[in-house]
């Protein structure tokens, strides 16, 4: 027993490193690409003339740097079944491509990017990509696929927690699937605008969901979170104050699901606002903005999402990252805590 832990934590790092290591090989490629074709970031919300003059001077960054946060762990489990099939030995080893613990988060990397890169490249091509009510339809319909696969092909009508589990039954699991999945997407993309910001609360939150996925013993699961924060890892090398790229929404909404998917499999969904307390902020910021707006015809925030507001008032952007970063890993740290005593207690 000790030793398979043993080897299956050697595997799930070995997976991170390598995803690390293939994601700095590819960035010279993205940045080749981004720079011949000009696709860049491009300020230009009008309803929030604060946010586009503090976004004003990273105008002309390369964005779409998304693309080498999800597709070094597809590649990397394509290209081990692949070799695992021809070669085995080490290559059977390091396969993590599992029909009960990766296929769907696999699939929702891949979804979200791709996604997530054609909404991008609309925005290069007319400046304001899909409209908010095509995105969030695109954004539901995904949802659903999802929704559909956990209740039909998982047997999904239940909220896990570890130790316990909740009956909704379909239609409550359905709808609670629905508004989690939205949530976490829709704040993540949200949270998204300030550099290093999406990417260090992401790494806190993958980190997290795949010790739960170690200590469930889904070992498969563990290494796909891994490379998924190989990848990140990598992504903030560069993204970091001051950001040479930023990911665009092919990067927060595939990343966005994979939180989603792997909150469900290591039945921690329901510690989310734990895990993710600054999408929780960001998010709240804006709904807070819009009621005030529309009830009290007057505004709470000079602009929101609130790492706006903090920006306009005079933090620096480096500080505001840092701090929402340490605020992130204390509720990351509450949820393991949590997550421990309902498992071991």
């Amino acid at each position: 027993m000790v030793n398979e832990v043993f080897l299956n934590l050697i595997k799930i790092v070995s997976l991170g490193i390598l995803s690390f290591l293939l994601s700095l090989f590819l960035v010279p490629f993205y940045l080749k690409i981004a720079l011949r074709f000009n696709l860049t970031d491009k300020p230009h919300r009008q309803d929030a003339p604060i946010a586009t003059e503090t976004l004003k001077e990273k105008a002309g960054t390369p964005t779409m740097a998304g693309v080498i946060i999800w597709l070094p762990p597809l590649i990397l489990a394509l290209l081990i079944l692949l070799l695992k099939n021809i070669f085995g030995n080490v290559f059977d080893f390091l396969n993590f491509v599992s029909r009960r613990e990766t296929y769907l988060s696999l699939a929702g990397l891949f979804l979200g990017g791709i996604f997530g890169l054609i909404d991008d490249l609309l925005r290069q091509f007319n400046l304001t990509g899909l409209r908010r009510r095509d995105t969030f339809l695109i954004y539901l319909t995904i949802g659903l696929f999802f929704a559909w696969w956990f209740i039909a092909k998982l047997n999904f009508s239940f909220i896990d927690l570890p130790q316990q589990r909740i009956y909704l039954g379909v239609l409550l699991f359905l709808l609670y699937f629905l508004f989690v999945f939205l949530a976490v997407v829709l704040s993540g993309d949200i949270t998204d605008g300030v550099d290093g910001l999406f990417g260090g609360l992401s790494f806190s939150i993958i980190l997290t969901l795949t010790i739960f996925a170690f200590l469930n013993q889904d070992y498969n699961l563990a290494s796909f979170g891994a490379t998924l924060l190989g990848s990140l890892l990598a992504y903030l090398w560069f993204n970091f104050y001051p950001a040479k790229f930023f990911d665009g929404n092919t990067g927060s909404f595939s990343v966005g699901i994979a939180i989603v998917l792997m909150s469900f499999f290591t039945q921690s969904s329901l510690l989310l606002p734990l895990l993710a307390p600054i999408f929780v902020l960001e998010a709240g910021s804006v709904i807070l903005q819009i009621f005030s707006k529309k009830i009290l015809k007057r505004k709470i925030f000079l602009s929101t999402p609130i790492h706006h507001h903090l920006r306009a008032i005079g933090w620096h952007e480096a500080n505001i990252t840092f701090r929402f970063w340490i605020i992130n890993i204390i509720g990351c740290l509450l949820a393991g805590i949590i997550y421990l005593l309902l498992k071991f207690i």
